[in-house]
């Protein structure tokens, strides 16, 4: 939330204003339905946002990161939150009170611009685009999903990678709006061809281009009417 539009005095009431609080797994930042209070940054780990609607259905819909901003619709749009944050690590959490928040928004034109500047970058609405969607193969939507969760700087360079999964199988594949079925065959493909192997909830990626590569396969023929 920091860069040069801040100046010193809004850099000081952020940081005063600031909470950092130790969240484990499974804990719950937030929960749906509950009273928008304020802002929520990740400083590390990772948390799981899901909604449960009126006849009890789970649907997953993003993974959060380290650096990303949560709870920020419900609280600009006066409303109650609309999902639940689940941590899937161990997570450090920055909190933002409202009424800081406002006031900062209010006295403050640095953190403004910055602030409108986070939430035009938010990548929520991007990742269901490639994540979700019905005409993109599952196997292409994991690819992507392996992407958007590889942060180190060894795999940037195209060398191997080692990621540990934070979600369970049944989470990924409602993440990615499909079957568990399809998730296992999606894995078996990915393996057979070299590109990721996954054991328990550990993946290896042998190279970094070769799964972006993979990710901007079109579908196939089958694929394209199989895609879910």
């Amino acid at each position: 939330m920091r860069d040069s539009d801040m100046t010193a005095s809004d850099v000081t009431v952020l940081e005063e204003s600031m909470v950092v609080q130790t969240y484990r797994r499974n804990d719950k930042i937030f929960s749906q339905g509950s009273k928008a209070t304020g802002l929520f940054c990740l400083q590390s780990g990772n948390a799981l946002l899901w909604h449960m609607d009126a006849f009890k259905y789970k649907t997953v819909f993003r993974i959060v990161g380290a650096g990303e901003l949560i709870g920020h619709r419900s609280l600009f749009g006066e409303d109650l939150h609309a999902a639940t944050a689940q941590v899937l690590t161990s997570c450090d959490v920055c909190y933002y009170p409202k009424d800081t928040v406002l006031q900062l928004i209010d006295e403050f034109p640095g953190f403004t611009r910055r602030f409108l500047r986070a939430l035009a970058r938010d990548r929520g609405p991007r990742d269901a685009l490639v994540l979700r969607s019905q005409h993109i193969p599952v196997r292409i939507r994991l690819c992507n999903l392996l992407l958007l969760m590889i942060k180190s700087e060894d795999c940037e360079k195209g060398g191997a990678c080692i990621l540990e999964l934070p979600i369970l199988r049944r989470d990924i594949a409602a993440l990615l709006a499909t079957r568990p079925e399809s998730i296992t065959r999606a894995i078996k493909a990915l393996k057979e061809e070299g590109i990721a192997l996954f054991k328990g909830r550990t993946v290896t990626v042998p190279n970094l281009v070769a799964l972006y590569a993979e990710s901007n396969q079109p579908p196939t023929k089958n694929e394209a009417g199989l895609s879910g």
